[in-house]
């Protein structure tokens, strides 16, 4: 198979996904009408295509790759989250009811203070309705009282007592809702409770990854004021893994720092990096393993964030590529990134912060390199210092001005002031979080310095969040929209590319 054909089934893969959220007609059982689209597209591409580019994709891998954007689409119905059978969600009543189940991971606090977690439910009853209780499946969005969410950790088994809702989606609008967030988590149902029981005969385990990120977030924090040791650990381990305030997280998100509380792979190539200069002077394969291993460990921390995963698979192919001593197309490695992790679950390309991190990281990719060309007449330094956020405000700003309708006119010039204190941050708690998992209290010692570094980026965040102007609503920003902004950016980066090309033959004839 060519390189070409390879990256152009790669491609109808993910246009089947992507073109799911464009309808919902589903005929044939689950086959989506708009994968029939993309099959008929890669036939026609397969007739005529071939005869004006000869060194792209045959006939064949066309077809190919029309029959896999059909497969796509059908397998992004087909894995779609539906309510089981006995789904707790059907029981959803004015009455109150007590439910029995499991907390599926940490929780956290809401923005009220309250505490909110996802809970597994197995049985149902109606408080003073009949004595045996009804068997049920599937998970509850659950908010409660602070005090008892503290004291819970997955796995654990409680009793609840409140009233069973059924969520409410975004129906009529292309717009994603609360509710729609929580079905593609597979929860159906919320539950607002203000009576919890734990169930007796229960400690927690000796050893899990929630314990491990919770020895470091605490030895993070000992030594430094609050919010500062959450915000360290948010710009370490990536917000869901950490009750970060909401203020300082509306305040980061606000200014276009966002992306510096999301675990990405701007935090997978600082780590990469950080283990590699390390081991410098190692055999390639030591460097590979070592490298692996790190990734799992973070991957495993951060609590399996699809942006991470992301991040982590291109980094897994540049490691092969280094213990083979090959050089890894960086624009290939993304798109058999995305590819296989979509085919593990094709749900995550509707994540935001997947989506987010896989155009930054195409942005970074295609576009940096070429700004740093045009800036050639500064330092290479500060070339890239402001090419950078520049590259990944850019391509990403579609989908900002889509899901948030919000826009920072000041986020490229308060990233290009504040990217060192963000990798000065980052290292210096991966570092410490290193530390802490072998001795808490030095993981402490590490992490009191970075109050200063800490101190300056709140600092000049709230400064700029009380610049005029510095929060744009646009509205009105649809699907169709987002499409023609990106294909333009394809179409500017195949011009950029092509000019690059034939620069370089030019250079090579003379």
């Amino acid at each position: 198979m060519t390189p070409w054909g390879a990256l152009v089934i790669c491609w109808a893969y993910l246009t089947g996904l992507l073109i799911t959220g464009l309808n919902d007609v589903v005929i044939m059982s689950e086959v989506s009408v708009a994968g029939l689209l993309v099959l008929l597209g890669g036939g026609i591409a397969g007739a005529f295509v071939p005869r004006y580019w000869r060194m792209g994709p045959t006939r064949q891998q066309w077809w190919i790759a029309g029959v896999i954007g059909l497969m796509g689409a059908s397998y992004c119905l087909i894995r779609a989250p539906e309510p089981v059978a006995n789904d707790v969600s059907f029981f959803a009543s004015e009455k109150v009811q007590h439910v029995v189940g499991r907390v599926v991971a940490m929780p956290q606090k809401t923005r009220y203070g309250k505490g909110r977690f996802f809970f597994e439910a197995r049985s149902v009853r109606e408080e003073g309705g009949a004595a045996v209780p009804k068997r049920v499946g599937g998970k509850l969005y659950v908010t409660a009282p602070l005090w008892p969410s503290e004291q819970m950790f997955p796995g654990q088994s409680v009793e609840l007592q409140g009233k069973i809702q059924e969520i409410e989606t975004a129906k009529e609008t292309d717009k994603s809702s609360f509710g729609d967030y929580l079905a593609k988590q597979g929860c159906f149902a919320k539950f607002r409770t203000h009576w919890v029981e734990f169930l007796p005969g229960q400690e927690p385990p000796r050893f899990a990854l929630w314990k491990l990120r919770q020895r470091i977030v605490t030895a993070q924090g000992r030594w430094l004021p609050e919010p500062m040791g959450n915000l360290l650990s948010a710009m370490t381990l990536g917000r869901r893994a950490v009750d970060l305030p909401h203020d300082v997280r509306d305040s980061f998100v606000d200014a276009g720092l966002a992306h510096t509380l999301a675990a990405s792979g701007f935090h997978v190539s600082l780590i990469l990096g950080l283990v590699l200069s390390r081991l410098k002077g190692q055999s390639p394969k030591t460097q590979a393993i070592t490298g692996t291993l790190t990734l799992l460990i973070y991957v495993g921390l951060t609590g399996l964030q699809p942006s991470v995963v992301r991040a982590s698979v291109m980094g897994l192919g540049a490691l092969i590529g280094l213990s083979l001593g090959r050089k890894v197309k960086p624009v290939g490695c993304l798109l058999v990134a995305v590819t296989l992790i979509l085919l593990v679950n094709p749900q995550w390309i509707w994540d935001v912060g997947f989506q987010l991190s896989a155009m930054a990281t195409l942005g970074l990719i295609v576009t940096v390199p070429w700004l740093v060309k045009r800036l050639e007449f500064i330092p290479t330094t500060i070339a890239s210092a402001l090419a950078v956020p520049v590259a990944a405000f850019a391509w990403t700003i579609p989908l900002q001005l889509y899901r948030f309708e919000t826009v920072s006119p000041y986020a490229i010039p308060l990233n290009g002031i504040g990217t060192p204190l963000v990798i000065l941050t980052s290292v210096g708690g991966f570092v410490s979080a290193g530390a802490a998992m072998i001795w808490p209290v030095l993981g402490s010692a590490i992490a009191a310095p970075f109050r200063y570094p800490i101190q300056l980026l709140m600092w000049l965040v709230d400064k700029f969040n009380h610049l005029p102007g510095s929060s744009i609503a646009v509205e009105g920003i649809g699907v169709r929209t987002v499409v023609i902004m990106y294909g333009v950016f394809a179409a500017v980066s195949i011009w950029i590319w092509r000019s690059q090309r034939e620069s370089a033959f030019d250079t090579e004839d003379f």
